[in-house]
């Protein structure tokens, strides 16, 4: 393979620091990339810089596409077309890699590897292998210094963030939250040892879960740069989704039973994944799921389980199989983070906007002074469109776009796990649409949510507070004709004091402490003009007062074009935002 310059995509030409810097910040500004992330448009002018910024970026656009808390569904879909434009690794550059950081020969390790990946991407590339013991394996192995280079690219971008300071419009979206989230989930990425731990957790969790079968990962043969995964064969389940589709033109009912039987084994998986294990697959798009139909020989073919709940004996398993790829992006819930979410899925049963708003806010952050009854009449009709809505008709894309969006504007901060959870939902209900639009997920999540409150309802506790606050009241009871006693006293004496609480107090008292400031600098102003004048009229002579004089009218008019501009650029400012 040839080193020479003229065959070598532009971001490895001159790999120094400044020169990279200098191709960063020269494509950014061709493609106005900040500007247009900024304002969330033009997303196939982004996409075109990725590209020509090489693996780096093109991993940060495929990050993004499975974030739409952070990007515009219009920017995800877009991203999603970013192609891997990646040349694989020589095989002794690969052999290389692999003895270096298992400390071994490969042929201590394999019995057979192939030379030629079958997959290579912006991080590394995929081969097929055999194992010593005649186990056929997956090994990924990363490109030799990527890592440097993904810090490299990251800094830089990070240098150039300070741009932002010219695009009015940058509060739309915060891009240095962005990078931030980037920056972990590639720094996650590029060590392996993340994805090992991962893999081998969500293995002991789901392994033979009804027909859900997960690759075992192989950690003694894994290091920070190379992952060993069980070989699974079978197509993704997109391309079964396509003949699916294809035989429902034709009228053909063949894939009925099956179809139903995939979305309800998906559903019933996932949500146990949340409610159960608190551990879940956070990107189980359709090419990170498997369909492997079995034939008779097929090891498995006749496996068993037991019978649904209250049912006694076993079943058999239906021909086929479902297998989770790719563990490098999880979510984790904690007890009380579980339990918060099962009451907001309770409380949407309600429709009830109130009493989901209060569940939203126990499950979030607050980076400011949040007015509730703001946030809740924000919410109310934002959340009344989804309530009648069928499955196929809502977008989750742009509804978790928007949530966070609300939430936002209201000094909300969504816990990172629940935006994860939302964007994971999202995805596996769009697979669950397609194959079965009767099933829906929230009608299914329900019986998950309240099973949860009740196992994790503690009767003891609520019983013991329930009859303290009784006792309490019984207390009080005989105190209140002597406290209503008194209110009528004091209403009768004059000294009743009324408290009016309005919405968006804060910003009519900072409103009108701004228009007080005006009217006292304008009348300091005025104040200012008419002493320089009088002191330039009745001291014509005297240089030196006449001096003062011109010296108060010049700072009366720098004041004036001061507040002249203010005021343009916070009108143009706005206009800029409708």
């Amino acid at each position: 393979m040839t080193n020479s310059n003229e065959e070598k995509p532009q971001w490895q030409v001159n790999q120094n620091r400044h020169t990279r810097f200098r191709t960063i910040v020269s494509v950014l500004r061709r493609y106005n990339v900040l500007s247009n992330l900024a304002r969330q448009k033009n997303p196939d002018q982004v996409r075109a810089a990725f590209e020509e910024l090489g693996p780096t970026f093109i991993k940060i656009g495929q990050i993004l596409s499975s974030r739409t808390d952070i990007v515009k569904p219009e920017f995800a879909n877009e991203f999603k077309k970013l192609q891997n434009n990646v040349r694989a690794d020589d095989f002794s550059v690969v052999k290389q890699t692999i003895e270096q950081q298992t400390g071994k020969p490969i042929d201590e390790m394999f019995a057979q590897f192939d030379e030629q990946p079958f997959a290579s991407a912006s991080m590394g590339q995929t081969h097929h292998a055999t194992l010593l013991n005649g186990q056929k394996v997956v090994v990924k192995v990363q490109h030799p210094g990527i890592d440097a280079e993904v810090a490299l690219d990251i800094s830089l971008f990070e240098r150039a963030l300070p741009l932002l300071r010219y695009i009015p419009e940058s509060s739309v979206v915060d891009l240095r939250e962005m990078v931030g989230e980037i920056k972990r989930s590639l720094f996650n990425e590029l060590d392996t040892s993340i994805e090992v731990k991962n893999g081998s957790r969500f293995y002991r969790l789901n392994n033979t879960d009804d027909i859900i079968r997960v690759p075992r990962v192989y950690a003694k043969y894994s290091t920070q740069k190379v992952l060993v995964n069980q070989y699974m064969p079978g197509t993704t389940i997109q391309h079964f989704m396509a003949q699916m589709l294809a035989a429902d033109e034709d009228g053909n009912h063949q894939y009925d039973d099956e179809r139903r039987y995939l979305a309800h084994v998906l559903v019933q998986n996932f949500l146990k994944q949340v409610f159960e294990d608190g551990f879940f697959h956070a990107d189980p798009h359709p090419g990170n799921i498997l369909l492997r139909e079995l034939q008779p020989d097929d090891i498995g073919y006749h496996d068993t389980v037991p019978k649904h709940a209250g049912k006694i004996g076993k079943r058999q398993l239906p021909p086929y199989r479902l297998v989770y790829l790719d563990f490098g992006m999880m979510g984790e819930i904690s007890p009380a983070l579980m339990a918060g979410i099962a009451n907001v899925v309770v409380a949407v049963t309600t429709e009830d906007t109130h009493q989901v708003g209060k569940a939203i806010l126990a499950i979030s952050n607050r980076t400011g002074v949040v007015d509730e009854e703001a946030f809740f009449s924000e919410l109310a009709p934002f959340l009344s469109q989804y309530y009648n809505s069928g499955l196929g008709d809502i977008d989750f894309q742009g509804l978790l776009f928007e949530m966070v969006k609300v939430c936002r504007s209201n000094n909300i901060q969504m816990n990172p796990a629940v935006t994860m959870l939302g964007k994971a939902f999202g995805t596996i209900e769009g697979i669950v649409e397609t194959l079965d639009p009767t099933l829906s997920m929230m009608d299914v999540a329900r019986p998950f949510a309240r099973k949860y409150i009740r196992e994790n309802f503690n009767w003891r506790n609520e019983l013991e507070d329930g009859m303290l606050a009784s006792l309490q009241s019984l207390r009080d009871a005989p105190k209140i004709p002597s406290r209503l006693l008194s209110a009528l006293d004091t209403f009768e004496n004059g000294q009743t004091r009324v408290n009016l609480v309005f919405a968006h107090r804060k910003m009519f008292i900072d409103r009108i402490d701004s228009m007080v400031n005006k009217i006292v600098l304008s009348v300091i102003l005025a104040a200012l003009i008419v002493g320089s004048s009088l002191l330039v009229q009745s001291h014509p002579d005297n240089s030196w007062i006449t001096n003062i004089g011109i010296f108060g009218y010049v700072s009366a008019v720098v004041v004036i074009i001061g507040l002249l501009i203010g005021t343009l650029h916070s009108w143009y400012t706005h206009w800029r935002r409708k």
